[in-house]
């Protein structure tokens, strides 16, 4: 369905954020991630120096949990839909809720409420498909 299609995408998508997230704490590429950081933590503090092992292990688990999380869409979109595509809605959902809750408002505290700001595009690229589609199917169910 197209809403599966849309959901592979947002998933291929927070992959390459992730494997990019990742890849920058190698610091030959820590200017891309460097891009972000200078957005997330924009206009209270500069962006943190990842020069310090703990910094860039931050980042790679980072990037690897958000891998994580674009592998899990996918399967969802592309395994478990087919199965059950309310169970999936759920799963997706619920997934994408729980992150955007726990790293927004952790990121307010942290000094860098550009950040939550931002994940609200990641969000509403996530749930932005389903529109519509949650209450039809439940209401069919």
């Amino acid at each position: 369905t197209k809403e599966q299609k849309n959901q592979r995408l947002n998933a291929i998508l927070i992959v390459a954020f992730g494997l990019t997230f990742a890849a920058g704490a190698w610091t030959p590429l820590y200017d891309f991630v460097a891009i972000y950081l200078q957005a997330a933590h924009w206009p209270l503090n500069p962006a943190p120096d990842i020069a310090g092992p703990t910094e860039r292990l931050l980042m790679a688990t980072t990037g690897g949990l958000s891998v994580a999380l674009g592998v899990a869409i996918w399967t969802s979109a592309h395994d478990v839909w087919n199965a059950s595509p309310l169970a999936a809605r759920r799963l997706i959902r619920n997934t994408a809720w729980s992150w955007f809750v726990v790293d927004s408002t952790f990121s307010i505290v942290a000094g860098a409420p550009m950040n939550a700001a931002l994940n609200l595009v990641f969000l509403a690229m996530v749930l932005l498909p389903m529109r519509g589609a949650h209450a039809e199917a439940e209401a069919a169910a």
